[in-house]
């Protein structure tokens, strides 16, 4: 299907002007800030016409859930994680990243954890975090905390359907652009991918390639 919208032509622009123009980790990171700034806007806009979006500050029920994520954003996970966090602190989510990959291994399936980057209730990379976050809501606090109590018998999350729409543009046009620019779009697992670059970084290199992310 054509996409003609001014959200797709957006999330395309932005990679042109990242990297298209430098395929260096801090682009990856400039990437990731254009496309949460311009979701956090869309909610923003949608909140003040009414909708009634449950999420707030400190309510943590979707941190403990798997993130899937295109490679870009794992890697401004990863530079973020090396470069933007205070290093005691970095320490701390290098460290439960560790764990929380020993723990899935252990268990042959991905837990319900709490992700890595979470600290002290609030995301740490809160600023590069991936679009599958900053896009994720919910417009019940009580169906998220069913949910998480419960996870066997999780129903779905209701949504805001005009705020899933911007989000699907904004990865159909991510995708597009990346896929014209010669980067693999296959997602993975977020932290993961992360513990993969912290035990390999040349995985970067791999992926400016055009090679798939493993």
């Amino acid at each position: 299907m054509a996409h003609e919208s001014a959200v797709f032509q957006y999330a395309c622009d932005a990679v042109r002007g990242t990297l298209g123009a430098s395929t260096d980790v801090d682009s990856c990171m400039a990437l990731t800030a254009r496309i949460d700034q311009l979701l956090d806007q869309a909610r923003e806009s949608f909140q003040r016409s009414g909708a009634s979006i449950a999420c707030r500050a400190g309510c943590t029920f979707c941190c403990y859930l798997r993130v899937m994520v295109m490679p870009h954003e794992a890697i401004a996970m990863f530079r973020y994680l090396g470069s933007g966090m205070p290093e005691p602190l970095a320490e701390t989510v290098r460290r439960r990243l560790l764990e929380n990959a020993g723990a899935d291994r252990e268990s042959g399936e991905p837990g319900r954890i709490a992700c890595a980057f979470l600290v002290d209730g609030m995301c740490s990379a809160y600023e590069v975090r991936p679009a599958a976050c900053a896009s994720f809501h919910s417009l019940s606090r009580k169906r998220c905390l069913e949910n998480h109590e419960n996870a066997s018998a999780a129903g779905a999350t209701p949504v805001l359907q005009s705020l899933q729409h911007v989000a699907a543009e904004l990865d159909a046009g991510l995708e597009q652009g990346l896929v014209e620019a010669g980067f693999a779009t296959a997602r993975i697992e977020l932290q993961a991918a992360v513990v993969a670059l912290l035990r390999n970084p040349s995985l970067i290199a791999r992926w400016r390639s055009g090679r798939e992310f493993p």
